[in-house]
């Protein structure tokens, strides 16, 4: 008996040991990434069906300076969290904005990029600063930041909607007064065939944040440190700045 027990705590360190390894990104070949394809220009889906944007290219980028493969996950946004807590992925690359509450259950990279939002309404709208929103409905992304910061705001009516593109068509069609989003998203929403002419930033608002980042499971130290050790180095290179030409994210684009 005594032996049989012996036998099976070895087999349990060995489990574990084996486990440890396997979760250590800087040991993985492939790293598994969970994002959200219906953000543009942060990530979304060419006509192939292929991720495409900001997020994407950046992952790619890092993954190849430190000799990594990339799988993508997509899921609804406010499925990310658990599904890193739990290991279905590795990461999280979603234009996922630092706050307080996440960074209790996730670990941050530095931040590549400050974060602003915007509300957009339809052509033509008299809303144009906070007051005005009182007494009308405003939409925003389950699980996001704008979510939060909307259900501060007094008299106004919270509509959440599982895709961003869901609270610009919500707009569009009057069923809501006004959509917050990011500043690029809000941007790309505009100026889109289908809503061009149609829909105009009202605003912009600076939300209560860090900034944006990519996000690992909290025991991978290490690994943010390689991550972020080559965020310094694309930044001081020019190619973070070369990315962000590339998908219209400059903040001094007209808006």
């Amino acid at each position: 008996m005594k032996k049989i027990a012996i036998s099976a705590m070895v087999m349990m360190c060995i489990l574990v040991l084996g486990s440890g390894a396997w979760a250590t990104l800087l040991d993985r070949d492939v790293i598994v990434v969970g994002t959200e394809a219906a953000y543009p220009p942060y990530q979304s889906r060419d006509v192939d069906g292929n991720p495409i944007g900001f997020d994407i290219d950046l992952v790619h980028l890092i993954a190849d300076k430190l000799g990594k493969q990339v799988e993508w996950r997509d899921m609804a946004f406010d499925a990310l969290v658990p599904s890193l807590i739990t290991r279905y992925i590795d990461a999280i690359a979603a234009g996922f904005s630092i706050t307080p509450e996440r960074a209790e259950h996730v670990l941050f990279s530095r931040p590549y990029e400050a974060s602003a939002s915007a509300f957009i309404v339809q052509a033509g709208s008299p809303i144009g600063d906070l007051d005005a929103l009182y007494g009308k409905n405003v939409a925003v992304q389950i699980g996001t930041v704008q979510e939060t910061f909307a259900h501060t705001l007094p008299g106004v009516t919270v509509m959440t909607f599982l895709r961003s593109t869901d609270c610009a068509q919500e707009v569009l069609l009057g069923r809501v007064d006004a959509a917050l989003l990011d500043v690029p998203v809000a941007r790309e929403f505009v100026g889109h065939r289908e809503f061009a002419g149609r829909l105009e930033i009202a605003f912009r608002q600076t939300l209560a944040e860090g900034g944006k980042a990519l996000a690992f499971h909290l025991d991978e130290t290490e690994f943010v440190a390689a991550v972020n050790k080559v965020l310094d180095e694309i930044e001081a290179s020019g190619q973070l700045t070369e990315l962000r030409k590339k998908w219209n994210m400059d903040d001094d684009v007209d808006m």
